[in-house]
């Protein structure tokens, strides 16, 4: 007979036989509507809007491994640890087989309309699907026991056939499959943009299992927003493209036994993972049972102090748009608080000022704070900040051009450079871009010609927008493909501000 489903038994006996045959059981209604509101709330403020490669796609940052990323958001934001700690849902996990649990790791997916797939895949022995260092395992179990590797998957927004929710293969945590070498193009993360700007484009090469989903009861999962699915890191999953025009925001978290060592290079004193993230300040919460090993590093909270949390908390609101910037000197002495605050004193060689106008300037302000504490740099940035107007949900309105109080160059009350006062200017500045002597640029070779990427074009035409006090478009390299040709334009008496 069934143990009726309350408190105690957050899952029927039909539910933890299903988990146990088919590796997997959802979706579940184990949160109130305002637990679930709280965390998406608290995802869509603290993000903003990229475009990579023509895709839009949802960025966040970790506040406390000071990096761009989706994963482990819940070491700084209370809302995610919280719903992730709920009494219910561990009581669910324990049924299935581990009283002594560690959450350690969360991660957010958000696919954006015409986003591609994420291929089939599993986790056996180490959870490092998209590691770009092979060599560094993110777990290790033991040897005298085989512990789950649980995966708590919450739909944020309602996950649809349409919009590519998870499919389980049936029954395959009980088999591990090979992994084979591909093209990185052809990854089973290579149909998701995040991925690709964080570590994919840096490898020659990615993997795909090596597993025929024909053979196997493959199993679409649709979840209303705030339900949940459990499942087995083992079992094969996947998700299709997102092929409707809605998002679908989605948060997971792992959990697993305190006896296997997560990220067990930090035991060595080497606290860079296997995608180059410093998780030196990385931290497990123990979530139900004992910790008899002392192995990983477990906290009920992060060790940020009052300053520090003040500090992040004020970074948000001008990484996110939740302010209105300053312009002039007031901005320049922001970014170099903040500068100082996260990398200490400054170390950067002192740049040309005339080639990198407004670098040299951020430059001269970030060498003044030398010396002073990060302690006090963080209040200073709190309190800058926090007197900022801040922003309502609509749009912003776009603020002028003003020169961002640049240092006054001999064209700035409008007069224009001659044209060899530019070419002059260009040559320098490929010269030291490209480590040559001025006399081996030649005006007459097309910029592509040098290997200038878009990334080296974009930061040109800003230092020369900067130099002349003028905006330009960002096509004016593609237009203008030579120094001369470049320079003849922009000495032209027609040239106006875009």
């Amino acid at each position: 007979m069934n143990k009726r489903q309350n408190n105690m038994y957050p899952l029927t006996e039909a539910q933890v036989k299903h988990f146990e045959e088919k590796g997997w059981v959802g979706p579940l209604n184990l949160f109130s509507e305002a637990e679930i509101q709280s965390v998406k709330e608290c995802l869509e403020f603290n993000s903003t809007l990229k475009e990579v490669d023509g895709q839009p796609m949802l960025m966040f940052y970790n506040n406390v491994m000071n990096i761009s990323t989706s994963r482990d958001l819940h070491l700084f934001h209370k809302p995610i640890a919280e719903m992730f700690q709920n009494p219910n849902l561990i009581r669910a996990l324990n049924q299935l087989g581990e009283p002594d649990l560690l959450f350690w790791r969360t991660n957010v997916f958000c696919k954006m309309p015409g986003e591609g797939q994420i291929k089939w895949h599993q986790v056996y022995d180490s959870y490092n699907p998209t590691g770009y260092d092979d060599q560094k395992q993110t777990l290790v179990y033991t040897e005298e026991k085989d512990f789950l590797n649980l995966t708590v998957w919450i739909a944020l927004d309602d996950a649809t056939l349409a919009n590519g929710c998870v499919h389980f293969a049936n029954g395959t945590h009980k088999k591990k499959f090979d992994r084979l070498q591909v093209p990185a193009e052809e990854g089973m993360f290579a149909g998701v943009k995040v991925h690709k700007m964080v570590w994919q484009g840096r490898k020659p090469y990615s993997e795909v299992f090596d597993f025929n989903e024909s053979e196997w009861e493959v199993e679409p999962v649709p979840a209303k927003a705030g339900q949940v699915i459990i499942f087995t890191e083992r079992v094969m999953h996947c998700s299709p493209p997102n092929k409707s025009n809605q998002r679908r925001l989605a948060i997971n978290a792992r959990y697993i036994h305190p006896k296997v060592k997560i990220y067990p290079h930090r035991l060595q004193g080497d606290f860079i993972d296997e995608n180059f993230h410093n998780i030196q300040r990385h931290f497990c919460i123990l979530v139900s049972g004992r910790d008899d090993y002392e192995i990983n590093c477990v906290r009920e909270w992060n060790d940020l102090d009052k300053t520090e949390v003040e500090f992040q908390t004020m970074t948000n609101l001008v990484r996110f748009s939740h302010v209105e910037l300053p312009k002039g000197k007031q901005q320049i002495e922001i970014e170099s608080l903040y500068q100082q605050a996260t990398m200490g004193d400054c170390l950067e060689e002192e740049p040309d000022p005339i080639l990198h106008a407004r670098k040299y300037i951020q430059w001269q302000a970030w060498k003044q704070l030398q010396g002073i504490s990060c302690a006090k740099v963080m209040e200073r940035y709190t309190k800058l900040v926090a007197e900022l107007p801040r922003k309502d949900n609509k749009v912003a309105t776009q603020q002028d051009n003003n020169n961002n109080g640049h240092s006054k160059n001999a064209h700035s009350n409008g007069a224009l450079p001659k044209t060899a006062e530019v070419q002059a200017w260009l040559v320098s500045y490929l010269a030291e871009l490209l480590k040559r002597q001025p006399d081996q640029i030649d005006v007459k070779v097309p910029f592509d010609r040098y290997g200038l990427g878009s990334l080296d074009a974009t930061n040109l035409i800003g230092d020369l927008e900067d130099w002349l006090e003028k905006e330009l478009p960002p096509t004016l390299l593609f237009n203008y493909p030579t120094i001369e040709a470049l320079a003849a334009h922009l000495a032209e008496k027609s040239i106006v501000a875009v």
